[in-house]
């Protein structure tokens, strides 16, 4: 690891007109070319490591930007800027275009390893100054190989590009080059509206500069949120592209030409027509950008993908194994960390003549950190959930972040966490959101105690799970603001969601013209409860949510008990005119509850209500103080709504039509056999 971590480090780049070429300093091989995968597996490696470094890369891509307009031309893009798949000043050095400028993911990767900087470092001004600019020049790169498809019910769809697979080439909807646009673009627009508050002149002046208008950014959020990442229903797996599924696969090579790729026996054409992978391509999406999907999708995808790719290119062990460490598949996730360890020192692919691997050096490292520690960092929050693979007794590593160092120690008992430089740090371990200080450090037990129950029951929150109900509670609450003259807004409204009626009531009365009394408060909470239940007398069953009613009945199909944990002293009587409240089991008192999300009570009150312990529950909520009370409980938290304002939740469903309640099941169900088994091995 060490070696490995030396070539990376001593071939970055140290003054921001250079990057990392894929050889490094060691070899022949690519021409001294930077690639893709400069951003996609060095850069990430980096960051947490020498985040000046990562800074450097970036801000070469900064530097040649104006040739990557001039690509996007070349190419016949009016506006925007298009990154070259192989070059050094900027130009596309790549003569075989299916796969070389067909991939246009280089520009997600080069806007995903922007966040991560940025996320990782705190450094504002680099996002202003440099960032910015990268990311909307090169997200108007997607409307224009991209359309909103009306054969696909408005989905939009990216056509003619490659992923990087090289194998499959020139496809439409390839799944990697989707899923990665779509946080660009998500990430483009949050920008925009942030550099506008951030520093109005700055954007202003950017804005003329690029011709940049608000409509162009309200099309990038409404091309991300109807991108097109479709599930094949027969297999429950990411189709690779729209024909991948069906193709034939590929036979058999013989084993004395495993080295051998199969470019150098068949002819690119011939490979085309086959299902095979040259390298992790949909599952690289999943590492990437794969906060939102189950941990049971991850593993039919890992089972599917792992079929039909052929390891071609050293990029591929480490998604491989950090997936498959993800998944639980401890003894693949171990062989995938070996190859991609020892690529070079074993010469494991043949051509290490040619120089080093700098992105499966860099893999090495990512295995280890995102595979077996669990790193994440996702919507600005870092988070680990550190496992022991059973061959080690014990590993260590270190992460940069945003000024401070914090070491991870993981031994067989548990994990040590120590801030060895800064003031401060906060991050998450196994969801829970924990803070050290200058010289602290803790040590906690592995969590394989709370993993072996099975799943037995599923708590839902009902105002904005169940049935849309915020659209009342705020009515309600904007015309009291009215009434007694206080400010109300967005921002008080989202810091409402989740919490009760009297906690709201504080919130609101937080910029009121005057003080209140405990009785005028109470007479305030009674009013507003007044004008809330005069709304919810007209509703019935045709005011639930999209697929509540068939989740809830599914779930108890499924065997589980059913609870509803809102906040709500009107939810009985809200069940009762949607017509389901004969599906619950049990409904927590709301009145009995004397502290408000995001604290565990509530959630802990409906799995003492249905005798179940918290570990064998999954909670259902749309609001973050609700995920946060989820977790903890102890509990798996499912966020219905957007990822950007959920960040703790183990998975985030759009909606309850696309909550399954066989998947959670079977995903908690496996991940006790797992656990528990390790917990015997390591005791």
């Amino acid at each position: 690891m060490r070696f490995n971590l030396f070539h990376v480090f001593q071939s970055s780049s140290r003054d921001g007109h250079s990057s990392t070429a894929a050889k490094g300093l060691t070899g022949e091989g690519y021409e001294g070319h930077y690639f893709w995968d400069a951003e996609a597996f060095m850069l990430p490696a980096m960051v947490t490591l020498a985040p000046e470094l990562a800074r450097g890369m970036l801000t070469y891509r900064h530097r040649t930007l104006e040739r990557a307009r001039h690509h996007a031309r070349e190419l016949n893009h009016a506006r925007g800027a298009l990154y070259a798949w192989r070059t050094i000043s900027g130009d596309e050095c790549s003569a075989y275009f299916p796969s070389g400028s067909a991939q246009y993911h280089i520009n997600a990767a080069v806007a995903w390893a922007i966040r991560q900087y940025v996320d990782v470092s705190g450094d504002l001004g680099f996002l202003r100054d440099h960032g910015a600019e990268i990311l909307f020049e090169t997200a108007r790169i997607w409307l224009d190989i991209g359309h909103f498809n009306a054969r696909r019910n408005g989905a939009f769809c990216i056509h003619g590009v490659t992923g990087p697979d090289e194998y499959t080439a020139l496809v439409d909807n390839n799944h990697y080059t989707n899923r990665m646009a779509q946080r660009h673009l998500r990430d483009a627009a949050q920008v925009a509206h942030w550099l506008a508050e951030y520093d109005p002149r700055f954007f202003a002046e950017l804005s003329h500069r690029i011709d940049l208008e608000s409509f162009e950014v309200m099309q990038w959020l409404r091309a991300a949120d109807a991108m097109y990442l479709p599930e094949d229903a027969e297999l429950g797996i990411f189709p690779q592209d729209d024909t991948f599924l069906d193709k034939p696969r590929m036979p058999t090579r013989a084993h004395g030409d495993a080295k051998r790729p199969l470019l150098l026996e068949l002819h690119p054409l011939s490979i085309y027509r086959h299902q095979v992978c040259k390298q992790a391509d949909t599952l690289l999406s999943l590492m990437l950008a794969g906060d939102g999907v189950s941990r049971e999708a991850k593993r039919r995808n890992f089972d599917y993908y792992e079929g039909v790719t052929v390891h071609d290119s050293t990029l591929s062990a480490s998604t491989f194994s950090v997936i498959a460490a993800e998944v639980g598949e401890t003894d693949k996730a171990w062989r995938y960390f070996q190859e991609t360890l020892r690529v070079d020192l074993d010469d494991l692919h043949g051509n290490a003549a040619h120089g080093v691997h700098m992105a499966a050096m860099a893999g090495s490292w990512l295995a280890l950190c995102w595979g077996y520690g669990g790193v994440r960092i996702n919507h600005g929050q870092l988070s680990l959930a550190p496992r022991l693979p059973d061959a080690w007794h014990g590993y260590r590593f270190g992460l940069q972040w945003r000024g401070s160092h914090l070491r991870v120690e993981v031994s067989q008992t548990g994990v040590h966490y120590s801030l060895t430089r800064g003031d401060e740090v906060s991050f998450h371990h196994e969801g829970e959101l924990l803070q050290l200080r200058k010289g602290e450090s803790l040590s906690l037990p592995h969590r394989f105690a709370e993993a072996r129950q099975p799943l037995r029951a599923v708590i839902f929150d009902l105002d904005g799970v169940i049935a849309d109900t915020a659209v009342v509670h705020r009515a309600a609450w904007e015309k009291l603001a009215q009434e007694i003259d206080a400010p109300f807004d967005e921002v008080l409204a989202e810091r409402m969601k989740g919490v009760d009626r009297r906690g709201s009531l504080e919130i609101l009365l937080e910029r009121a013209p005057r003080a209140y009394s405990e009785a005028e408060k109470d007479e305030l909470g009674e009013r507003k409860n007044r004008y809330y239940r005069e709304q919810i007398g007209s509703f019935g069953p045709e005011n639930l949510l999209p697929g509540a009613r068939h989740a809830v009945e599914a779930t108890r199909n499924a065997g589980l008990r059913v609870a509803l944990a809102s906040a709500s002293r009107n939810a009985p009587l809200l069940l009762e005119r949607l017509g389901i409240a004969d599906l619950f089991d049990y409904i927590v008192d709301a009145s009995t509850i004397e502290r408000s999300k995001p604290d565990p009570e509530i959630f802990l009150a409906a799995a003492a209500g249905l005798g179940v312990a918290p570990a064998a529950c999954l909670g259902v909520e749309d609001a973050a103080a609700g995920i946060a009370s989820i977790r903890a409980a102890g509990m798996v938290a499912v966020g219905v709504g957007q990822r950007e304002a959920l960040g703790e939740a183990d998975v985030v469903l759009p909606g309850l039509t696309a909550f399954r309640i066989v998947e959670f099941v079977e995903d908690k169900n496996r991940a006790t056999a797992e656990r528990a088994e390790a917990s015997h091995i390591n005791t």
